[in-house]
């Protein structure tokens, strides 16, 4: 059956990412009396539809919360080390090719500026992370205050801008709304401090905030060291200016 046919006689529904949950099919189900995200992150549930029909919305918040941080430190430690890179090399025969190139830009995370922008359950796990690999974080959150920020153990960075200017490596773990829709490009990417590490971005919340065209442009004009994601702004994702990117 179809998404519609089920929702016309659930009294519940639980949905994923992949799954948006509109305006127009919450109307079609008369019966409806709870929402579940399986999950975080609310941007693919129609919310004003929800609370029109006085439907509570749920999240499974913390389910994903260590698994989303270590997939974050996994990326950094790519972005710093060029381990992809490193076996595709060896693999084709380069290694001393590679040996060379590897030794002017990998870089050890310890004593490295790390912005996050946001600051939720997930961002405050990595940002624990982070501290213990040695890195220097800041966050910036439109609900924190610096306050909580110096409880948290990190820097408070006023705006976005404030807080690439600092950051060589800034991770993106907002959500997304109208606020933070295509908020990271090539402005933000340019006011990033040019250091022997390179400028490095990762997203592990949605891919509408980050603008992938420019995000593409930035990377092959070198403002871009590395990009890693596994997020996209149309997804299920069959195509995107990323894709062919080393």
């Amino acid at each position: 059956r179809s998404l519609q046919e089920a929702l016309s006689s659930a009294d519940g529904v639980i949905v994923r990412s992949a799954t948006t949950l509109t305006a127009a099919l919450i109307e079609q189900a008369p019966s409806l009396r709870c929402i579940g995200r399986a999950g975080v992150g609310l941007d693919n549930i129609d919310l004003d539809a929800a609370a029109k029909r006085k439907i509570p919305v749920v999240t499974s918040a913390g389910a994903s919360t260590r698994a989303v941080s270590e997939l974050c430190m996994a990326h950094l430690l790519q972005c710093a080390r060029g381990l992809i890179q490193a076996d595709k090399a060896v693999a084709n025969g380069a290694f001393k090719a590679f040996k060379g190139s590897a030794a002017s830009s990998a870089h050890e995370l310890g004593g490295k500026k790390l912005g996050l922008l946001g600051f939720g359950r997930i961002a405050r796990e990595i940002a624990w992370l982070c501290v213990a690999f040695g890195m220097d974080v800041a966050a910036h959150s439109p609900s924190l205050d610096a306050d909580e920020a110096y409880e948290s153990g990190v820097l408070f960075a006023d705006s976005p801008q404030s807080l690439f200017a600092r950051s060589t490596h800034v991770v993106l773990s907002c959500p997304l709304n109208e606020g933070t829709r295509n908020l990271v490009g090539r402005d933000l990417i340019d006011l990033m401090p040019s250091e022997e590490c390179g400028r490095h971005l990762v997203n592990v919340a949605r891919g509408g905030i980050a603008v992938e065209s420019e995000i593409v442009e930035c990377l092959n004009e070198g403002l871009l060291t590395s990009y890693a994601t596994d997020v996209f702004a149309e997804e299920p994702c069959v195509d995107s200016p990323l894709f062919g990117m080393e």
